[in-house]
């Protein structure tokens, strides 16, 4: 049995009730279904579908590149230069590596006190000629961002190989003219 008052089961009730409400009210304003009001368009990822699905090829190597920028056309310009990238570090990539330690103890005994740093630095250069690498697929978000698909072919690789390989021949044999032609020079100016 309850020993309040009237007046206090009141507010006791009306609290209750008022709690109800302000419930039931904020869950009906929360629920969205998963779209936005008065549209049917499905609030989900804007990546384009062929973002997360690479392509496997044969014959060509792909990159992906993306950008966010308020002047679209340097969003398109940005993310197919990353797409290239994205190829060039598939061809060729000179990883440099480093780790540093440093460790220092002072003190004696009990009241020693160590002190310990780790840097770990990572760089990867890539330079490479992409000469016919094009962008084949090309999307935009709902939030702006660009994707970009870029692809080059596999064979053009293996031409500009054989290209390097031919002019660094050529220049090894120039060098090595250069030098016969200097051993020559010499031999005549000591005579």
């Amino acid at each position: 049995m309850s020993f309040l008052g009237k007046g206090e089961q009141m507010k006791n009730i009306l609290t209750i009730c008022l709690s109800i409400f302000m419930v039931i009210g904020l869950t009906a304003c929360s629920s969205g279904g998963g779209q936005k009001s008065g549209s049917t368009e499905q609030t989900s990822s804007s990546e384009p579908d062929w973002w997360y699905n690479p392509a496997d090829s044969d014959d060509y190597l792909y990159g992906f590149g993306q950008a966010k920028k308020q002047n679209p056309s340097l969003a398109q310009k940005v993310a197919t230069q990353r797409a290239k990238q994205s190829i060039s570090d598939q061809v060729k990539s000179n990883v440099t590596s480093e780790i540093r330690d440093y460790m220092s103890e002072s003190g004696l005994g009990d009241n020693a006190q160590a002190i310990e740093f780790s840097e770990n630095t990572t760089t990867s250069l890539s330079d490479n000629v992409l000469n016919g690498a094009a962008s084949d697929k090309y999307s935009k978000g709902k939030d702006g961002t660009v994707y970009i698909r870029v692809k080059y072919e596999k064979a053009k690789i293996d031409q500009a190989i054989v290209s390097a390989a031919k002019n660094e021949e050529a220049l090894y044999n120039e060098f090595k003219a250069s030098q016969a032609f200097d051993r020559l020079e010499q031999k005549v100016s000591n005579k």
